[in-house]
């Protein structure tokens, strides 16, 4: 009896120990300082490997770093251009959309409004984000086809 009362104390304590664990740190923002430190300690880290598994001299060690750097900056550059292309093309989603909201408004009566606008949320579940364009184009977000097809 006493045994099973010290159990059920302990019990009672972890679980109270646990509910006020405080909540995980934030992830760093993407490019932040953090990110950017880790970044140049891999690319340190890259350039170690290479010199020990490649047995580079000095020379080439200074040569093969600059090269490195480059395509990093390079690659930087890409991303950014991607980024902007992604910024543009949301930009132009939601633009369309609010015309496509705007031309059904016209159509369909307030009641029927207010349902499309709970079948047809302003934004696509986060899920959605990484199935790229397939993802994006069923049903207007809504995640059905036409009547009658399956839906993937």
């Amino acid at each position: 009896m006493k045994r099973s009362l010290i159990v059920l104390a302990l019990t009672g304590l972890t679980g109270v120990a646990l509910a006020q664990s405080p909540p995980p740190p934030p992830r760093p923002a993407w490019g932040g300082p953090a990110m950017m430190r880790q970044m140049q300690r891999m690319e340190q880290w890259r350039l170690h490997q290479l010199t020990v598994l490649l047995d580079l001299s000095a020379a080439q060690q200074q040569q093969v770093k600059a090269i490195l750097d480059q395509q990093h900056a390079a690659m930087r550059a890409s991303m950014s251009q991607v980024m902007e292309a992604m910024r543009a093309a949301r930009k132009a989603h939601l633009a369309a959309r609010e015309e496509m909201m705007n031309r059904m408004a016209k159509v369909l009566s307030a009641e029927q409004m207010a349902k499309f606008k709970v079948l047809a949320p302003a934004r696509p579940p986060r899920w959605m984000h990484h199935m790229g364009p397939r993802g994006m184009g069923m049903g207007m977000g809504m995640g059905m086809g036409p009547p009658g097809t399956p839906n993937p």
